[in-house]
């Protein structure tokens, strides 16, 4: 695990049109410092500048970056971990004769690409980015892991970034210079707001290429950029792999019995793998099924291996009880007989968290647990520099609400064979001939009163399908929520115009990999599988893993670990019918019935939502306000009298009261979208890095219960 920084240019780049452009090229690099525990390492040659900060967890003596091929022609710069590197080299030195010089999964991957060009992703396990140049300056090849645990931006000069808003397999462009960091913060392009970007991000359109930031964007997951120089431009190919999470199944498509048996084996198979490793590893533990598969299987790696000091696990309780499970967590570690360490946590320490959570998150958005998970990896990295997580597992086998939504939703209408559902809904009143929709909203809206507690973003009632089929021609289950915040920015009539051109772009990342036709994408028997796709190439790449995976992690110099997202993982996941992702008012049904003798009723044990509470109050909301009205002004990205009329709502009593849960609870976080907004601005745009109090943060982990 490590972050880095580089850039390839041409002499006619404005990248190095300045005397000191190589300085402010390592001053920038170095804002990604915090990804390793090791001091800078740097490479120049005439058109290429590379920057590397280690966090070593393999062959510690000699596995230092940037690192050169034996030839001298290649250079790689590679965060991450490669889990079957050793497999590979012995297939590389029996094939080709080479004689490694060290015993890290670097060489591997620059020999390997060396060996097998582009084809070198068939044969790597693991979570990584990387990006291998030619010394000369002439070539660039940049990869990313199928799921995007692994963070990589890259500055592209004179690139209008609005070429990536819609899904396609390949994408063709030429620039004079290319940037790339693991963190936007380690780019040394000057960072400037992009108003199409700042907007669907904003609401939650999550794309998994562009970015809020002008000539920013991502490499998205499961992909790679080749560069190549001609004249006084790189012509530049991205390309993505065009595959969905799950293929459409018949009934017959594969023995469903077989796959439980299969599945704890290979769950199994991938947490041995991420168990490799030169230094301790400890595990994330709450009170849900995801993280207890993975301290179980941790166990039983210890067990096997005689390991003799007991697995140490980690877990954050809240001020507010209803956000702990740190309880259930604390029973089930004592079952485990592993050493839980658990961190407490108030509202104070979560809102000092959040503006240094929101710093190296880099994202726009409305929720608050990322200030939790900086906390906890705070916490965790007092013991180990390596941590098993649990991401992963809601998106592979529909964890969320919004999945059991999905899932109804295909059994919401009476259509008939062959009949055209956008025909029904045009001829029906919003909300008729719905089946059972208010036992719905009880099984998807879990605690009425407080859906941001619950996790629960639609109300239940259809509405979010009937609208989104209309306007986008797709079953969006979270549209209801977009509009709201959309509405709360832009007004009613400019933001259902402005979603409207929304269409194509969401439309292609629904299906990419999928059938684009119309009766394929309007089928509500397709709802679950086309929000599953969607949300595990947008929302898992660009939120999840950055707000409470990676980049959380990574803020307190530890590396995350995802079994759930790995090889053997997303192979048994293609195989599953929805039947086996829900399974009634039960998520998740092949992971917990796969694990139900093993784990007994903790496999069956409800798991709240990772959440926090909002952090702001009826005392601290004037603040607010009057800093998002500066940035209003500042930016011209929001109109300030959308943004008056949404402060009004807050802080009257009587609207709030008469909105619906959900609604206050979209509002709420349009809020606090607002303010996120305010702390990218200072930090991001403006380069303000926030302050630490070293000595308050010391105060708030050691306030521990270790058992």
């Amino acid at each position: 695990m490590c972050g880095y920084s580089g850039v390839i240019f041409n002499s006619t780049s404005i990248f190095s049109s300045s005397a000191d452009f190589k300085a402010k090229f390592f001053a920038n690099a170095s804002n990604v410092k915090h990804r390793g525990n090791e001091p800078m390492r740097k490479a120049e040659f005439d058109n290429l500048l590379l920057a590397h900060f280690r966090l070593a967890f393999l062959d510690i003596a000699s596995n230092f970056q940037p690192m050169l091929s034996k030839n001298k022609k290649w250079v790689i710069v590679f965060n991450g971990e490669i889990y079957n590197h050793n497999i590979l080299r012995k297939k590389i030195t029996a094939e080709q004769g080479y004689k490694f010089e060290t015993k890290s999964d670097t060489e591997t991957i620059l020999e390997g690409f060396l060996n097998y060009g582009l084809e070198i992703e068939k044969y790597i396990e693991g979570e990584y980015s990387f990006v291998i140049c030619n010394t000369d300056g002439t070539e660039l090849i940049a990869m990313r892991d199928p799921f995007g645990v692994k963070p990589l931006f890259l500055a592209l000069e004179d690139v209008q970034t609005n070429i990536f808003s819609t899904a396609k397999d390949s994408y063709l462009f030429k620039t004079p210079s290319i940037q790339f960091s693991s963190e936007i913060k380690g780019l040394s392009i000057p960072k400037k707001w992009n108003k199409e970007g700042f907007l669907r991000q904003f609401v939650g359109l999550y794309e998994p290429i562009r970015t809020p930031y002008q000539n920013i964007i991502q490499l998205p997951p499961n992909s790679f950029l080749y560069a190549k120089k001609q004249g006084d431009m790189f012509i530049c190919k991205l390309q993505m792999k065009k595959v969905p999470v799950r293929p459409p199944l018949n009934d017959n498509d594969s023995n469903q019995e077989e796959l439980y048996s299969e599945f704890a084996k290979s769950l199994h198979k991938s947490v041995e793998h991420r168990m490799l490793s030169e230094v301790e590893l400890g595990v994330y533990l709450s009170g849900g099924i995801d993280s207890k598969a993975v301290t179980y299987e941790a166990v039983q790696y210890y067990l096997k291996n005689k390991i003799k000091n007991p697995l140490k696990t980690f877990t954050i309780a809240f001020e507010d009880e209803a956000y702990s499970e740190s309880t259930e967590a604390l029973s089930f570690a004592q079952k485990m007989g592993v050493t839980p360490n658990i961190l407490k946590v108030s509202n104070d320490n979560l809102i000092y968290s959040y503006k240094h959570a929101v710093y190296y998150s880099e994202n726009i958005q409305p929720y608050t647990n990322g200030s939790a998970k900086w906390w906890l990896s705070r916490f965790t990295g007092k013991y180990v520099k390596g941590i098993l997580t649990g991401d992963g597992a809601d998106e592979l086998f529909c964890g969320y609400p919004s999945f059991h939504y999905a899932s109804w939703w295909k059994f919401a209408l009476n259509i008939q064979p062959g009949e055209n559902i956008l025909d029904r809904l045009n001829k029906l009143p919003a909300g008729n001939n719905l089946k059972d929709s208010g036992a719905l909203a009880k099984k998807i809206a879990t605690n009425e009163k407080d859906p941001w507690l619950a996790g629960s973003s639609s109300e239940g009632s259809g509405e979010d399908f009937i609208e989104s089929l209309k306007i986008w021609g797709i079953p969006h289950p979270l549209f209801g929520q977009i509009k709201t915040i959309a509405i709360s920015i832009l007004g009613n009539e400019e933001a259902i115009k402005w979603l409207a051109e929304q269409k194509e772009s969401v439309a292609s990342w629904f299906s990419f990999g999928l059938s684009s036709e119309e009766s394929f994408l309007t089928d509500p028997k397709n709802a679950l599988l086309l929000w599953q796709n969607y949300f595990t190439k947008t929302h898992l790449p660009v939120q999840v893993l950055n707000w409470v995976g990676d980049r959380m992690e990574m803020a307190n110099t530890v590396e995350g670990r995802t079994p759930f997202l790995s090889k053997e993982m997303s192979h048994i996941s293609a195989k599953l019918k929805d039947s086996m992702l829900i399974r009634g008012t039960e998520d998740k049904s092949i992971l917990r019935r796969s694990y139900q003798k093993k784990l007994g009723q903790a496999a069956l044990t409800p798991k709240k939502q990772f959440g926090a509470p909002f952090l702001f109050n009826e005392a601290t909301l004037k603040t607010h306000f009057d800093q998002i009205i500066i940035k209003a002004k500042e930016t011209g990205l929001i109109d300030i009298k959308y943004v008056t009329s949404l402060y009004d709502f807050m802080k009257s009593d009587f609207l709030k009261k008469k909105a619906s849960p959900h609604v206050l609870a979209h509002l709420n976080s349009a809020f606090q979208t607002l303010i996120c907004f305010t702390y990218i601005d200072d930090f991001i745009i403006k380069g303000n890095i926030p302050a630490r109090n070293m000595d308050y943060e010391e105060k708030v982990i050691n306030n521990q219960k270790i058992i």
